[in-house]
């Protein structure tokens, strides 16, 4: 085990420990801030419900999908953006500014077009992880030196291999980062959006208990989602990092195939 992965751990098993004193003390209520131990045990106690799973499937859906597309759509948008001068000047203004703007603010937009099902819920995921994808593709395939691809035309190379062997491997792990923004504000945006209107889902299941003044419950909720997300990015990282061991360099080192 390295230095940074102890302290990592010392760190939460420390903050753990002081939510446990805190809860048990008496200075802070505990209805509004229980003991760790209480929190776990209403996690195990949800669990072990099958009605729990179901609103996990339908997050998991809703920032499955809300991401995928984003994805897709982002990576359409963002890699001739990044090839054509003209085109960056033009949109990328535009894109931080609407990348700047919390789309939970969009949802009733949303509603009135895809309805209060999962449909809404997808499209503000797809639409939060659209931007930072976009803009870290664009960005990206911009720092390719223009030598490499003058060169790969002079061999005759079309334009899908252009894309394959030299934008490819050169903005994979840049793109993986945005993709890693992307995921996280994908399920914020989906979760938001499930607290205001929802029949099923993490976010509508968490108003749902604070309405109840469920305040384990609710806690126990939100750990889940923590940890949910913590997973999700901490894979990203990884991959991120297998990923920049064989990444074309912006010097042209690694050599093409």
């Amino acid at each position: 085990m390295n230095q940074s992965l102890k302290i990592q751990l010392g760190t939460i098993i420390l903050v753990l420990a002081l939510w446990e004193v805190l809860g048990r003390s008496g200075l802070i209520l505990r209805e509004i801030f229980p003991p760790f131990s209480e929190v776990m045990t209403s996690l195990v106690e949800l669990l072990a419900s099958n009605d729990m799973w179901l609103h996990i499937i339908v997050s998991a859906y809703e920032i499955g999908w809300g991401f995928a597309i984003g994805c897709a759509l982002a990576l359409l948008v963002g890699a001739p953006l990044g090839t054509s001068d003209y085109l960056y000047r033009l949109f990328d203004p535009l894109f931080y500014y609407l990348g700047a703007i919390p789309k939970i603010i969009l949802l009733p937009i949303f509603i009135l077009t895809l309805g209060v099902g999962v449909e809404s819920k997808i499209g503000i995921a797809a639409l939060s992880a659209f931007f930072p994808i976009a803009v870290n593709t664009a960005l990206a395939v911009r720092e390719v030196k223009p030598i490499f691809v003058r060169a790969a035309r002079s061999l005759g190379a079309s334009r899908g291999q252009i894309y394959s062997k030299i934008y490819l491997p050169s903005t994979f792990g840049a793109v993986l980062s945005g993709m890693r923004l992307g995921l996280g504000v994908a399920i914020t945006g989906a979760l938001l959006a499930e607290t205001s209107v929802a029949q099923a889902g993490l976010g509508f299941r968490a108003i749902e208990f604070y309405a109840q003044f469920r305040v384990a419950e609710m806690y126990a909720l939100i750990f889940l989602i923590f940890i949910f997300a913590l997973l999700l990015n901490a894979a990203l990282a990884r991959l991120i990092q297998w990923t920049n061991r064989y990444q074309i360099g912006g010097d042209g080192r690694a050599p093409f195939s």
